[in-house]
């Protein structure tokens, strides 16, 4: 049962992560004023947020996986 809040949450850190991605891309693409620094430590936080999410996905997807396997024998 543990399997499923671990995607959830992994998922909701996905979601996360592309809205920092997001702000991040606005930062950059401000026509007034860029900032290309700022924007560049907020896209690379959110890229750290992405990867935890997909980790956690990943992991709830084996376990998944090995209780059907170990269920079928």
């Amino acid at each position: 049962m543990w399997f499923w809040i671990r995607e959830v949450l992994g998922w909701a850190l996905v979601a996360t992560s592309l809205a920092i991605i997001n702000i991040g891309i606005n930062f950059a693409s401000n026509t007034e004023e860029p900032k290309i620094f700022e924007a560049s430590v907020v896209c690379f936080a959110g890229l750290g947020v992405l990867k935890a999410g997909t980790l956690l996905i990943r992991i709830s997807t084996a376990a998944r996986l090995c209780r059907l396997e170990s269920q079928n024998e």
